[in-house]
């Protein structure tokens, strides 16, 4: 009976003991049940894009891009006929340079005192406007070719070559290459665990591909009727997705 006893006692005092660890370890395993991946919708979007405006009222000469074509930063996009304004900016050059000559007879008139101050003013005074004028033609020619802000994709043209485009008129939209990037709708509660710089892997629908991505930025605001948030990340690496692709977002949990 003593050693039954004394069997029977430690076996009760091995099983208390025990009962904190079983309890960490139930505990750890409802911590990892909580890091579990979660998911939220998301869609590609561009990086940057733009719609790039006439600069001046016109009729196109060339308009060569079409929607889905690539192109280089600089390249040209469209042309306008400009030759009035080109004849224009020969004529007031001409005159700068009459002006010029005019202007350095007076004060070489000055210099031998067959002339005076005031003549030299005037002289001076109407080249310098003429060179202003010449200046603000020159600007002004500038907007006779459209270029490509950045490289992209065209992603819509609004008018065709031989049409008459106004002032301020969009020509076309472009959407810069390799930038894309990923707007996730997640719970607002979310943003007590999902910060800049969070890494989560990104299914696209239509490519079926996954691609490592990288939190960026959060809203600053919370949808008050969905009670949720956007969060903006990156996509390393090479992909075959395009703006407007949705997919899953997977996160590894809280």
């Amino acid at each position: 009976m003593p050693n039954l006893l004394k069997h029977t006692l430690t076996a009760i005092t091995l099983a208390t003991l025990a009962t904190p660890a079983l309890a960490l370890e139930t505990a750890g395993k409802v911590e990892t049940l909580d890091k579990e991946p979660v998911s939220a919708r998301g869609v590609l979007i561009a990086g940057q894009s733009a719609d790039i405006a006439a600069g001046m009222t016109g009729r196109l000469t060339t308009a060569p891009y079409k929607a889905g074509q690539y192109v280089e930063r600089g390249a040209t996009i469209a042309q306008f006929d400009c030759d009035r304004q080109d004849a224009e900016l020969k004529s007031r050059r001409a005159a700068h340079a009459t002006q010029s000559l005019k202007y350095e007879n007076q004060a070489e008139l000055l210099a031998m005192g067959a002339a005076g101050e005031l003549d030299v003013s005037i002289a001076r005074s109407e080249r310098d406007q003429i060179a202003a004028e010449v200046s603000a033609l020159e600007i002004a020619m500038k907007d006779c070719t459209v270029a490509a802000p950045f490289p992209g994709y065209v992603t819509a043209r609004h008018i065709d070559a031989y049409e008459t485009a106004q002032a301020g008129q969009p020509l076309y939209s472009l959407n810069r290459a390799g930038t894309t990037e990923i707007s996730v709708i997640a719970p607002s509660d979310w943003a007590r665990w999902v910060k800049p710089g969070a890494n989560f892997t990104f299914k696209v629908d239509e490519t079926g591909e996954s691609v490592a991505a990288k939190v960026q930025r959060l809203s600053a605001v919370v949808d008050p009727v969905s009670q949720t948030i956007e969060i903006t990340a990156r996509l390393n690496g090479k992909h075959k997705g395009r703006p407007g692709m949705s997919g899953i977002a997977m996160f590894q949990g809280r």
